[in-house]
């Protein structure tokens, strides 16, 4: 099936209205169970722990979903995920208006949310790959997380506000529906059959796809040089960032405060991919902003995390997050261009699933610290130890050829 030459063809606008909706559905669950799980509990290690349940499932089932849905239809999958999310989200939302509410609870319908977004993200992944055209890649991946993250700011700006106005539980009802409206948009999408959609699907099969994923991320020597340093750029660096509720507040922020801090994140991300997204810019420039992103992100969030003005460590938090927007925006779309297509879903999951672990653990460690020292020795420590992996995959040699080169 030959794929459009216009970037906002049917495929690919339908794919960026489900996913935007669903994203609004997603900020406003995540401030409002982040916030009774915190108010419940106190703990920030429990916060962690819930963070990196998600990111263990997702980690180890990641490259065999990946694998799966090589040999499935994408479209049954991105669908079918989205209801069942969303029937998981009305369920648990009606328990806390009913005050049935549970910390166990929560966590089992994080863990059942997280296996279907370990099917659901590389499906939806490697659909975009193929609604987009390869010489419009940065520009379509920039706008498709730059109209998330337009949503994203509405929620983040006006999350404080519904959870102390509706309540935990009907801001959890209105992300079920979200999943659902999602998913009525995703039906109506049409993509090309992948090489090994019609084969036949079996555990022995699927397993042999991730051992061939494997082998060609070990042979490709881009590959095995960035997976390990996302590894450990993740567990240094991300976990830190999964315990900024609990930060933010025993630094004297409140719930609406926090939101708003998070809406200046959000925009700064957003002005990063509409930079991207509006602006051509050469090989050479690619490589520059990459390596200057990645490092002044590092500085400002240090700034951030060590000053105690609630207004400068706003603005610090979103330099920093727009400085990481660039970057990540440029490095995440050379790496798509550079994954194999007959393998692409199996590749893709073995990749993906090397960062979420070092997320995964993070999230743990982090947490644990964060109930032992104080939050803001362990963000200044987390922050200040990831710059020398991120220098080094800067100044690489192969870091440069490979982004000049995709």
């Amino acid at each position: 099936m030959k794929q459009e030459d216009k970037l906002l063809n049917k495929n690919y606008v339908l794919m960026v209205q489900g996913n935007a909706v669903s994203a609004l559905g997603d900020i406003l669950y995540s401030v409002a169970i982040g916030f009774w799980v915190y108010e419940a509990s106190g703990s920030s290690a429990l916060m962690g722990i819930m963070s990196s349940i998600a990111m263990f499932v997702r980690m180890f089932l990641l490259p065999f979903s990946g694998a799966i849905i090589d040999r499935c239809d994408r479209k049954h999958i991105i669908v079918g995920m989205d209801v069942v999310r969303g029937m998981l989200m009305l369920m648990i939302g009606y328990l806390a208006i009913k005050g049935s509410l549970s910390i166990p609870l929560v966590l089992a319908v994080a863990f059942l949310s997280a296996l279907c977004t370990t099917f659901f993200s590389p499906a939806i992944s490697t659909a975009l790959i193929d609604v987009i055209p390869a010489s419009r890649m940065v520009q379509g991946q920039s706008i498709y997380s730059s109209t998330q993250m337009i949503l994203n700011l509405v929620g983040n700006a006006v999350s404080g506000a519904l959870v102390a106005f509706f309540g935990v539980g009907w801001i959890i009802i209105a992300n079920g529906i979200s999943y659902l409206l999602s998913a009525l948009s995703e039906a109506f999408i049409c993509l090309p059959h992948s090489l090994h959609e019609k084969t036949q699907l079996s555990f022995k099969k699927a397993w042999q796809d991730m051992q061939k994923g494997m082998n060609i991320i070990i042979k490709d020597h881009n590959l095995n040089f960035f997976i390990p340093y996302a590894l450990i750029i993740n567990f240094l660096g991300s976990g830190a960032m999964a315990l900024m509720m609990p930060y933010l507040l025993d630094k004297g922020f409140n719930i609406a405060q926090y939101g708003y801090a998070m809406g200046i994140m959000t925009i700064a991300s957003l002005l990063g991919t509409v930079i991207l997204s509006v602006l051509k810019i050469t090989p050479k420039q690619r490589y520059q902003i990459l390596s200057f992103g990645f490092i002044f992100s590092i500085i400002f969030f240090e700034i951030a995390y060590l000053c105690h003005d609630r207004y400068l460590v706003m603005i610090m938090l979103g330099l920093g997050t727009l400085g990481n927007a660039l970057a990540n925006a440029i490095f995440n779309a050379s790496l798509m261009l550079a994954l194999p297509q007959d393998n692409r879903g199996a590749v893709l999951g073995l990749a993906t699933s090397g960062s979420i672990g070092g997320s995964a653990l993070s999230s743990m460690i982090y947490g644990i610290l964060g109930d032992i020292f104080s939050l803001q020795l362990v963000f200044v420590i987390s922050n200040t130890i990831t710059i020398i992996p991120l220098y080094l995959l800067c100044v690489s040699k192969i870091t440069k050829a490979f982004i000049l080169n995709h």
